[in-house]
């Protein structure tokens, strides 16, 4: 074990240096230490209190301010309770008074090795919490993102579009949320392989990914079917962003084998509204109708329910006024 002590007073600096070096413990001696991760070389601090440059408070806070995690015993020969809590509350795994008998050179051994085990266990504690955490984490990214694409998955988009309805119900807010489709999408898999299909899907979740602000949200609803949620968007805004998505999707082909295949989209939006797209089924089933219509206008396209809304009124037809007598 290599152990530091940072001391001023070289006659008891060498005297415990001696007592430990009869452990068979490789021990170094400095007054004023460099505070960084070199000190990492090391696996235990014999730390003065009282120094003329600094104090081993001072030095305390030093460690851990830049997060360097030694054990340390903090030495001085005032028998001091403020100073021991300081000491402690800063990271020192124990104090020890050095008494004038030399008596506390006998007990460093003893005290070194038990903060040593403590010292181990709670960097396999902060380990294995460390673990938990990342375990925690990934298992929460599982159940709100889609594996395949990276993007979020069917229960993040329905629980995110209640929750964003909520807002636009309370604040009366724009909200708009729009449905896509991969054209052709059982085609590529055919043809092709379920692996193309695959990149198809991996391919456009990427560009939905880049296109959208970072206040959208974007994921993949079911099948070869993707969601986008935009709070604060208007109708017209949302069309527009889609219509960029359509064109970026065309024009970057996906190369399968040695070909180059162009990937289409149909889109369909829907904005909330108070009174009859109120519902995340509600306004879910707009975008779905708009989409329907995408496909029947020849794929490749973006609807919105505007656009159903003026071809209802324009193929109704006009009330013929009649003669009165």
């Amino acid at each position: 074990m290599k152990i530091l002590i940072i001391d001023d007073n070289k006659h008891h600096a060498e005297l415990a240096s001696k007592r430990l070096e009869q452990e068979g413990w490789k021990v170094t001696i400095t007054d004023d230490p460099k505070i960084d991760e070199n000190l990492l070389k090391y696996h235990f601090i014999l730390l003065d209190y009282s120094m003329p440059r600094q104090t081993g408070i001072d030095i305390l806070k030093q460690l851990k301010e830049r997060d360097i995690r030694i054990p340390v015993i903090l030495m001085t020969g005032h028998g001091n309770e403020l100073i021991a809590s300081e000491a402690i509350k800063l990271g020192a795994y124990d104090y020890l008074i050095k008494d004038t008998k030399l008596i506390y050179l006998d007990r460093l051994p003893s005290v070194i090795r038990e903060a040593k085990s403590k010292h181990e266990l709670i960097e396999t504690n902060r380990f294995l919490i460390q673990e938990l955490r990342r375990t925690n984490d990934r298992l929460q990214r599982l159940t709100l993102i889609d594996e395949m694409t990276g993007i979020y998955n069917y229960r993040f988009l329905s629980r995110q579009l209640s929750t964003e309805i909520k807002r636009a119900t309370r604040y009366d807010k724009p909200l708009c949320v729009c449905l896509i489709d991969i054209d052709f999408f059982k085609h590529i898999n055919d043809q092709f392989g379920h692996p193309s299909g695959d990149l198809a899907l991996k391919s456009v979740a990427t560009i939905l990914n880049e296109t959208v602000r970072s206040v959208d949200f974007v994921g993949r609803y079911a099948g070869d079917e993707f969601l986008i949620i935009f709070p604060d968007t208007d109708l017209r805004d949302a069309q527009k962003l889609c219509e960029r998505i359509v064109d970026r999707v065309y024009k970057n082909p996906i190369l399968i084998g040695s070909k180059r295949i162009s990937i289409s989209l149909s889109v369909g939006c829907a904005d909330f509204d108070s009174q009859s797209r109120n519902t995340a089924d509600s306004l879910v089933e707009a975008a779905d109708r708009c989409l329907y219509a995408a496909k029947s206008a020849g794929r490749n396209t973006v609807k919105s329910i505007r656009d159903l809304e003026l071809t209802t009124s324009s193929s109704e037809p006009s009330e013929q006024l009649q003669p009165s007598f």
